[in-house]
């Protein structure tokens, strides 16, 4: 199994409130995973979130060791870095690049910071976090990553950097050095094009987890897509499907079309919470609907009101009978929000919520939403793309 080596900082880990170790979950599901941090509380909180005891996910201190840099010593590492940047200019310019840096006497350039249990990289890939102009680095933290970039690129070892923070003040000279850049939307790979980087390096990730798992907001919302206690696999489709007092003979269509797609579908029934003179609604769904709900190729839960942002949020479709605010709600956070009702008149779209009237179209609707998850690109599908050949 491959070995991925994930070094992060206390600043770049806490950014995402702790949610980055979700996506050390998912990495370890199809890779070893070495977590290297020179931090005690990074290594605390994801020993405490996922285990102190994995096999797949090891977490590793690494100890600073602190030197006095003498006025001796300036002078050497100076003369060597004239030497080595001396026909370098300021782009754009006909300023030395070395006689940019002698403006602080070089003193800006040094640091006494150093990492000597960093000696050899034994893994196949390493992920950095791509670093922010505007929020500058500690000394410490940029040479912990900078001695691990350079050990990685000697040794031949691939080396991607992923976003963090906005990508418009993203340093590109660390950029320039990767061999892949993992971005979240697309107007990241457009700025880094602009800047020169060449598209075949720039990797687009569109799974949602991994995307918010790398998000320095917090949505409540989005919180629950690291819900436990249900897991949807990339092969199965999660749909939402509100009940109605009235619209049974829609329902049960609804639940035709499914079965009949063959897809492996998750299915959520979220109850209304009514009564039809003598019957309970759930009486109603077990005499009316349990039985089509049991064609379908899958599992299938029923779930009551109050969990309707919990089953929305791990789902990839939603359909109801009418146009009710949970499929609004849906739209809005990304999911295929549908409403079926053949009764209807023809309607626009409203707010991304989209009208289907007939099952022919609601089957594509569901073969559609189900390719598209199939397509999803997360941070292992890259790596596993990356690692192609090697």
């Amino acid at each position: 199994m491959k070995k991925l080596l994930f070094p992060v900082s206390e600043r770049d880990y806490f950014a995402t409130a702790g949610r980055i170790c979700h996506l050390l979950d998912e990495l370890s599901k199809h890779f070893v995973v070495e977590v290297l941090t020179i931090s005690r509380q990074v290594h605390d909180d994801i020993n405490k979130k996922l285990g102190a005891d994995s096999s797949k996910i090891h977490v590793r201190v690494i100890m600073e060791k602190a030197s006095v840099v003498t006025y001796a010593k300036r002078d050497e590492l100076a003369k060597s870095f004239v030497q080595h940047t001396g026909d370098m200019v300021v782009p754009g310019t006909d300023l030395k690049l070395w006689k940019a840096t002698a403006f602080d006497d070089f003193w800006g350039h040094i640091s006494g910071s150093s990492f000597p249990e960093i000696a050899g990289i034994e893994a196949d890939m390493v992920l950095f976090p791509l670093m922010n102009y505007d929020e500058p680095i500690s000394d410490d933290v940029d040479v912990f990553y900078t001695t691990l970039l350079f050990d990685a690129k000697k040794a031949g070892i691939k080396v991607a950097g992923y976003q963090v923070y906005p990508a418009v003040e993203s340093g590109l000279l660390m950029a320039g050095l990767m061999d892949a850049l993992i971005v979240r939307e697309e107007h990241e790979k457009q700025f880094y094009i602009k800047k020169g980087i060449v598209p075949e390096k720039i990797w687009v990730l569109t799974d949602i987890k991994d995307i918010y798992s790398l998000s320095t907001i917090e949505d409540v919302y989005k919180n629950h897509l690291y819900n436990s206690k249900i897991s949807i696999g990339r092969s199965e489709l999660g749909v939402v499907v509100f009940n109605h007092a009235r619209f049974r003979p829609q329902l049960r269509e609804v639940f035709r079309v499914i079965a009949e797609t063959g897809i492996a579908v998750v299915l959520f029934l979220v109850k209304r919470n009514f009564v039809v003179r003598e019957y309970t609604e759930d009486k109603i769904i077990e005499g009316v609907l349990l039985e089509d709900m049991k064609k379908i190729r899958g599992r299938f839960y029923i779930v009551d009101p109050s969990n309707v942002v919990p089953v929305v949020m791990v789902s990839d479709a939603v359909i109801s009978p009418s146009y009710i605010s949970p499929v609004e709600f849906s739209s809005q956070n990304g999911k295929d929000a549908w409403i079926y009702n053949p009764m209807n008149d023809p309607m626009p779209d409203i707010k991304g919520v989209t009208f289907i009237r007939s099952p022919d179209n609601l089957a594509l609707s569901l073969k559609r939403a189900y390719k598209t998850k199939h397509d999803t690109v997360g941070m292992a599908d890259i790596i596993n793309e990356l690692q192609k050949g090697v």
